[in-house]
């Protein structure tokens, strides 16, 4: 299996346009909030791109040797489009649901962004998977022109857990532990895996198709309940801690982001 040069360029060119525009969208957020959160979530995505080698070993995807890299781990060459795809997804989109949820964004409407990145997952994966810029191996269930369905619960859990943390501990991400930010895309991304854990240990085996389905189906409703139950905690519908007392306020609490 050989890299499209032709392909690996055309998405490499997008996905750079689209995070030099995320990047200069934080410096404008920067320059007038004073917080520099959104540009810190930003590199924070890049800094979860360094889950790839694993998630990829783990859930059956590969990359041509050949191909432009940034890195390499557990010998899977790591493409730089996937990089700067990691700074867009786990980066500025979950950033981007984060300050709608700091803006009282309802579950409905969160759900509908939701689908939207789920849209947009497959608008990228269908064709690269189509021009052979890499492959799902093994015998993947519930699979639409070679992409499994289970990393649409996947991909987009890792992203909106990250919005959460960052909305929902906004008090704590404060001076010095604002630089924390950059940590909170690979932790939560990595931490999402655990849901997948059905889908990944049994495709990692010789189990026959229907055994498969079963653990990928269990992870992918597993991961539909975890989204609809952190689109709760991010409008405040769940709370992680008592409701405040009569007459106070949450006007003066710090914010790892600043209201535009």
């Amino acid at each position: 299996m050989t890299t499209p040069t032709t392909a690996q360029t055309v998405i490499t060119a997008i996905l750079a346009v689209v995070a030099a525009g995320f990047v200069i969208a934080a410096l404008i957020f920067w320059k007038r909030s004073g917080s520099a959160a959104f540009l810190l979530v930003l590199l924070g995505g890049y800094v979860c791109s360094f889950n790839e080698a694993t998630v990829d070993v783990l859930g059956h995807c590969f990359f041509p040797i050949d191909c432009l890299h940034g890195y390499s781990a557990f010998g899977r060459p790591i493409p730089v489009w996937v990089i700067l795809a990691y700074v867009v997804f786990f980066g500025g989109l979950s950033y981007a649901m984060a300050l709608a949820f700091q803006r009282g964004v309802s579950r409905r409407a969160m759900w509908g962004g939701i689908a939207i990145f789920g849209v947009l997952n497959v608008l990228l994966e269908i064709p690269m998977l189509g021009a052979k810029l890499y492959v799902y191996y093994g015998n993947q269930p519930f699979t639409v022109g070679g992409f499994p369905l289970s990393w649409l619960v996947i991909n987009s859990l890792g992203a909106l857990f990250g919005a959460v943390v960052i909305v929902r501990l906004s008090w704590f991400f404060t001076g010095a532990r604002q630089l924390l930010l950059v940590l909170v895309p690979f932790a939560t991304y990595m931490a999402s895996w655990v849901l997948a854990m059905p889908y990944f240990a049994i495709t990692n085996t010789d189990q026959p198709s229907g055994v498969l389905m079963a653990a990928a189906a269990l992870s992918m409703v597993l991961g539909l309940i975890a989204i609809d139950g952190l689109i709760r905690i991010g409008t405040g519908q769940w709370r992680l801690v008592p409701p405040q007392a009569s007459g106070a306020t949450t006007e003066d609490r710090p914010r790892a982001y600043s209201p535009s």
